[in-house]
């Protein structure tokens, strides 16, 4: 029973054999070296554990080892340690649709009760990203608590005080009801790491413990990978050689601190009792709406923008889930495909074995239903939209269409930007266009902020690549509407860049003749807001049903780079493929269809002097250590429409 004298210590193991660098034919080993020391040390010296793990990592166990399944089972039944849920699949859930948030939760449950007979009522959120809207799917899946990263929600939020990660807490969910929190420490479990890999003395580690543990009603020895002990999993150069026999330095450790009386150790469902007096916390900000595990090198982007192919694999996780909508009767088996094949261990380190493997079992790539620009052609017989009224200004190269809904002023000098958009609905008030160079009273920002265009920086050629060059409109009605389209020459390849009007409605595309994806970052859409004198808010969906509504108060911007080698630090799951932004009352819904291109959409909010930088736009590759040659490169389109924020809120 946890103890409200002396600090309650837990520890949980995560078990992944779907790790991105372990190949199948090494399962055997992993078990052997990783998971049955595990058990002995749990059954030999009596110590609690929480062992976290998925659906699918348990049958991979039972597949190879069906008598760690049944020890396993046998030590849950008398209650020496604790299953702590994960899901069906290991996935990132702030980039996922609810609805499958919610049938891998399930769908786990089912598992962990078919093979060992146990209904967790703790949950460990899959690398620790955590949104406000995936909080709801647990409660609504009957979970007691979640196990989330202190340290990264810590670091983005100002208000909370730093007793606060000494005794298990309370989360706010977007419906605005709370989950209990156990704390995982990314500053602990790495200082655990170091001392089970040799690289600090017991006596080192007890002096750590001992002012890490100051004061704490509860505090988390461990609560990450058990594959990094007597086994390597082969991700990083970096990664220590093994001298020692490291799981019998853990037993040494874990025996020790239960030997003194200054510990109380617990499972971790017994750190629920403390959450009588705790406070309740936000653990969404406008700069980090999703926050992830450890460093700042992590953020969403790895598991949507980089990797081998993460983009068109999620199109295609997309276009899958889309097909299961659509069906009358679902499997059960259909969704754990779904749910494994959007598992975030085929994003990351993914090793070629796998790929391949991946790629022979299905058609990531694609290119047969990616859209492409629209067709102008007018069927035989019909009759042009005749409401819209096209000017064009040859000296500047400005093309203006004018229509009882909108009015949309484009410049042919710098690659068909959006110079002004405005829209009946706001009385005709701009609201995204271009601030031209010398707006800003202030060096730094000495450039012009266009609307809608594209940047590309290329690693391996050092250069930026933009769609910003003179170019010529083409220019066809339709019979719903208008088409402009141009096309662009870049380094990168022809770009053909186009809009689609109808009624209060502009579709925006980029169409790439090179679909081979550089490594490089590569941003497109940048919509930049007019309204300068007050800081924007934006609204999506982060795995979550309902919407989540931010309003920033302070300066962001989630493209900027952590490092030479990570591009950003944050993005919107936006996982209905829509989102809101705008001033004040005036907004813009920016939709698209995630299926033909599962793009990121990223902000950012810049005080310059007395006035406000607000920008929004879409990456479609960013970089990190994950990031490799070879991807998808897709052609991208969205939707402008007007709205207000009374609308959403």
């Amino acid at each position: 029973m946890a103890n409200t004298q002396l600090p309650n210590v837990y520890a949980i193991f995560h078990l992944n054999l779907a790790f991105s660098s372990i190949d199948t034919s090494e399962h055997q080993r992993v078990v052997d070296l990783c998971y049955w020391p595990l058990l002995h040390l749990i059954e030999r010296d009596n110590i609690p554990l929480g062992i976290e793990l998925t659906a699918y990592t348990l049958e991979c166990i039972q597949a190879v080892d069906s008598s760690w399944i049944e020890k396993f089972k046998s030590l849950l039944t008398k209650g020496c340690c604790e299953l702590i849920a994960s899901g069906d699949s290991q996935i990132i859930g702030p980039l996922l649709p609810w609805e499958v948030n919610s049938k891998n939760l399930a769908l786990g449950q089912q598992s962990y009760q078919a093979l060992v007979s146990y209904q967790p009522k703790i949950a460990y959120i899959n690398e620790q990203a955590v949104s406000a809207g995936l909080l709801d799917c647990y409660i609504d899946c009957g979970f007691d608590a979640v196990v989330v990263e202190w340290d990264n929600p810590f670091s983005h939020n100002t208000d909370w005080d730093k007793s606060s990660r000494y005794q298990p807490q309370q989360l706010v969910a977007a419906s605005g009801r709370t989950i209990k929190v156990i704390w995982n420490h990314a500053v602990a479990f790495q200082k655990f790491q170091r001392y089970a890999h040799d690289e600090m003395t017991l006596a080192e580690y007890f002096e750590y413990l001992t002012k890490a543990t100051n004061g704490a009603t509860a505090f988390s020895l461990y609560g990450s990978d058990a594959e990094v002990f007597n086994y390597r999993p082969g991700r990083f150069n970096t990664e220590t050689t093994l001298d020692v026999d490291e799981w019998q330095r853990i037993e040494r450790l874990f025996t020790q601190i239960k030997s003194q009386e200054h510990y109380c150790w617990v499972a971790p469902s017994e750190l629920l009792a403390l959450t009588q007096e705790c406070t309740t916390l936000k653990v969404q900000t406008p700069a980090h709406p999703i926050s992830v595990k450890k460093q700042a090198k992590y953020n969403v982007t790895r598991w949507a923008l980089s990797g081998r192919n993460d983009l068109s694999l999620n199109s295609l996780c997309y276009r899958k889930y889309s097909q299961l909508k659509g069906l009358d009767e679902v499997s059960e088996q259909q969704w754990r495909e779904l749910c494994r094949l959007w598992a975030s261990d085929l994003r990351t380190h993914l090793t070629h074995n796998r790929y391949q493997d991946l790629l022979s079992r299905y058609p990531i790539t694609p290119r047969a239903t990616n859209q492409t620009a629209p067709k102008a052609e007018l069927a035989a017989g019909c009759k042009t939209n005749s409401d819209y009224q096209v000017f064009h200004c040859s000296e500047r190269n400005i093309l203006t269409i004018e229509h009882p809904q909108l009015k949309l002023v484009l410049n042919g000098k710098r690659g068909m930007t959006i110079k002004s958009l405005a829209f009946a609905r706001h009385n005709f008030k701009p609201i995204i266009g271009t601030l031209a160079h010398g707006y800003f009273d202030h060096i730094s920002y000495a450039a012009d902020f266009y609307s809608n265009h594209l940047v590309i920086e290329r690693y391996s050629e050092r250069d930026r690549v933009t769609d910003l060059s003179r170019t010529q409109f083409n220019v066809t009605h339709t019979s719903t509407g208008l088409v402009i389209s141009a096309e662009i020459a870049t380094p990168q390849g022809k770009l053909t860049k186009w809009y689609r009007l109808e009624e209060e409605q502009v579709e925006c595309g980029f169409d790439f003749e090179n679909q081979h994806r550089p490594e490089a970052t590569i941003r497109l859409g940048y919509l930049t807001l007019l309204n300068c004198k007050q800081r924007n808010w934006f609204a999506c969906h982060n795995g979550g049903k309902l919407l989540e509504l931010y309003h920033a108060e302070q300066d962001f911007n989630h493209g900027r780079p952590v490092s030479s080698i990570v591009s950003a630090n944050s993005a919107l799951g936006a996982t209905e493929g829509v989102f809101y932004t705008g001033c004040d009352d005036l907004g813009l819904k920016i939709s698209w269809s995630p299926q033909s291109c599962a793009a990121l959409p990223m902000l950012s909010s810049q005080k310059i002097d007395d006035s406000y930088l607000n920008r929004a736009w879409f990456s479609l590759s960013e970089a990190d250590e994950t990031l490799k040659a070879d991807g998808e490169l897709l052609n991208f389109s969205y939707q402008i429409t007007p709205c207000f924020k009374t609308d959403i809120s």
